[in-house]
């Protein structure tokens, strides 16, 4: 395996992703390591006239090659794709067979348009997360939202909100999810004993049962199960204040019911400067906590931060896992 090589999927070429990623690329002030963007090779040039960007390309084919060409050139693993649509999807399946066979330590997610890839490529295609859970064959992987300030996960991904409160037909699988997450916590992110808090369904976290009994039937059950396989896990807590300073402070990861309960909390904290990991996988995948972003495209207004974090956790989990490993 290539030391810390990271290969790095192109997402909608239109987007605001690949606009970001010269720009790190370019500034040397940040050092992200050496990465590969695995793209179609034509229809980036292609892209890249059309906007007029001019960068200095090498096609990746011989790995053993990739220290040398990595301080001249922007590496680039060409791949077949028929059109834009496919170039994106076709850049994770390839990402991720990369990894798998140990080309690239992990993998860096640019922002893709989902609409675009379920009406032309995939109809059940749903998110890069469950994408990546499917091609690992795992029951379970867990959407973690990472900052220095906040750790924030949802128990369930881009389910509509009618649906959420299904998922606790099955509470041995939401109890097995929260394990999961704690193992995260413990292995990827070197957090010896995390301190957990979780949020409640219903507003006020149900207010004892005077809004909704969810919390009373199926959490706080759930709960009392993992407090005794010794998972330091509190709550329901309203979710309008379980983020408040106090709580930051005391506790290492906070679990969500649902998407936006962990979305807009951890975007409006960090301003989207945090990194999505996708945790509980064999690969692993971090990408910026933003999307296409197509109304700033070319107007130099696109920050860095976010994808500068992805790369930095990427090694991070990295090195915490060959840690475990080599213990």
């Amino acid at each position: 395996m290539n030391k810390r090589l990271k290969a790095v999927t192109i997402g909608d070429i239109k987007g605001i992703g690949l606009e970001i990623l010269i720009k790190l690329w370019k500034n040397k002030r940040f050092n992200i390591g050496n990465f590969i963007l695995i793209t179609n090779y034509k229809l980036l040039l292609k892209h890249l006239k059309s906007i007029d960007v001019n960068i200095p390309i090498a096609q990746i084919s011989d790995f053993n090659n990739v220290s040398k060409l990595a301080n001249k050139y922007f590496l680039v693993y060409n791949i077949k794709a028929k059109n834009n649509n496919y170039n994106t999807y076709n850049s994770l399946l390839h990402a991720y067979s990369l990894n798998k066979k140990r080309r690239c330590t992990s993998i860096i997610t640019l922002p893709l348009n989902k609409e675009k890839i379920i009406k032309n490529v995939d109809k059940t295609f749903i998110g890069q997360t469950e994408l990546f859970q499917k091609l690992d064959k795992k029951k379970y992987s867990n959407m973690i939202f990472y900052s220095k300030k906040i750790i924030i996960t949802s128990l369930t991904t881009h389910t509509p909100l009618k649906k959420v409160v299904n998922i606790f037909n099955n509470c041995n699988a939401i109890y097995k999810k929260i394990i999961s997450i704690n193992s995260s916590l413990i292995n990827e992110f070197n957090i010896p004993n995390p301190k957990i808090a979780i949020s409640g369904i219903n507003p006020h976290a149900g207010e004892k049962g005077t809004i909704g009994n969810e919390e009373i039937k199926y959490l706080k059950p759930i709960i009392k199960k993992l407090l005794k396989k010794k998972i330091s896990i509190n709550g329901p807590f309203p979710a309008d204040s379980m983020f408040k300073m106090s709580n930051r402070s005391k506790f290492d990861c906070f679990i969500c019911i649902y998407h936006d309960q962990a979305l807009i909390a951890f975007k409006l904290i960090n301003e989207f400067d945090g990194v999505n990991y996708t945790g509980s996988l064999d690969i692993i995948r971090t990408s910026p906590d933003h999307g296409t972003a197509y109304d700033i495209v070319n107007t130099n207004k696109g920050k860095i931060n976010s994808l500068y974090q992805s790369f930095k956790l990427a090694d991070k989990i990295y090195n915490n896992r060959m840690t475990k490993i080599n213990c």
